[in-house]
């Protein structure tokens, strides 16, 4: 079995709780998830899940464990989720490294990138894809659109999703918005515990709790937002040129910048600082001479579709696999920490892993020795 030391990064080797919290996951990514979790319930009826990745629990013992001085934590444990294909085990073995409150982001996001691509090419691996992206450039561009509070949560969200800008931009398509009603707009107006009572009100009069298979608080949901998407109107023309051209922001590292420059220029975007910033990691990247960089493919929509991502995402397939099985992957998380302590530690974090079965897979494709 091939080993990964990670030791460019270095930190202690730790092997974080088996169990977390379901609510941990689920929230992060949505019910979607909920398939493929294992999950059980403790005495208290608290719904448990065993680990589905170690970047949760290893960011838990980050804030149970460190104090306010950087720190990079290596791991190799077991992880398990419901298999997405064919083949796939349940259980299976994740190692990896995450960097916690290095505040110099460049060169983290190098050290991140470089250590994984290097350990992987050091396995003996050498037909293998990088495909990557950055979080913030799509919010960056989104920010740059100047929308109502309504288009722009209603893409961020979609944008989670896989195809779910491609979705919006199609429902956007000719759309010609309907008025909603008083009670909608009424509702859409009051404070949360208002609003319900009203809703409550009105439904004691027919009765009745549900309706057409729905509850009130989802009633009061869809209310709100029809009223909201009302006021908003259609999606700006601008906003679907901008949207439907991102698709096309894709390419090798050079032709990617070329590509994002004159999106910018024909909109008039303001993505200097994103720009700025992919332009001196990709610079960094290739005076390195990373493994793996010279084939590299980068896209806005490129991203791993959880919530806590939030700068550089990727993820190195080989050739013999399919997509669904990337040998190693990862990203950056500056949200997560906060996230997780409600606001009481805000530090900036990232990290990659990999998983050593699809390693010794590809090798065996290979005719490397396993």
């Amino acid at each position: 079995m091939t080993s990964f030391q990670f030791e460019a990064i270095g930190g202690d080797w730790i092997d974080p709780p088996l169990l977390i919290p379901a609510a941990l996951p689920l929230e992060l990514s949505g019910e979607s998830i909920r398939s493929r979790l294992i999950t059980s319930s403790d005495t208290p009826g608290e719904e448990l899940a065993l680990r589905p990745d170690l970047t949760l629990p290893v960011a838990n013992h980050y804030l149970a464990e460190a104090g306010g001085e950087p720190v990079s934590y290596r791991y190799f444990g077991r992880a398990f989720r419901q298999a997405r294909t064919e083949g796939e085990p349940v259980e299976f073995n994740q190692t990896g490294f995450e960097n916690f409150g290095h505040t110099d982001r460049l060169e983290r996001d190098v050290a991140t990138l470089t250590a994984i691509c290097s350990e992987i090419a050091d396995a003996g691996i050498r037909n293998a894809q990088l495909n990557l992206g950055d979080v913030s450039i799509f919010h960056a561009v989104v920010d740059a659109l100047a929308l109502s509070d309504h288009w722009d949560a209603r893409i961020r969200r979609a944008n989670k999703r896989r195809e779910g800008v491609e979705a919006v931009l199609a429902s956007a398509e000719g759309q010609t918005v309907k008025a909603s009603s008083a009670l909608a707009q009424t509702l859409a107006k009051l404070p949360a515990d208002d609003a319900r009572d009203l809703l409550d009100e009105v439904m004691s009069i027919s009765g009745t709790e549900v309706v057409g298979g729905r509850t009130k608080e989802e009633i009061l949901e869809r209310l709100q937002a029809r009223a909201e998407a009302a006021n908003a109107g259609a999606m700006p023309d601008k906003a679907r040129a901008v949207l439907g051209a991102l698709k096309g922001v894709s390419g090798t590292p050079d032709i990617f910048l070329k590509k994002l420059r004159a999106l910018a220029s024909e909109y008039a975007l303001n993505l200097s600082s994103v720009l700025d910033y992919t332009e001196k990691l990709f610079s960094a990247l290739s005076d390195r001479d990373m493994p793996f960089w010279a084939n590299a493919h980068v896209s806005v929509q490129f991203g791993r579709r959880f919530d806590y991502y939030d700068g550089l995402v990727f993820e190195l397939y080989h050739a013999g696999l399919t997509r669904e099985k990337p040998l190693a992957l990862g990203g950056r998380y500056d949200g997560l920490v906060s996230w997780l302590s409600k606001g009481a530690k805000d530090v900036p974090a990232v990290g990659g892993v990999v998983r050593p079965d699809r390693v010794e897979a590809a090798l065996n494709l290979e005719g490397g020795e396993a």
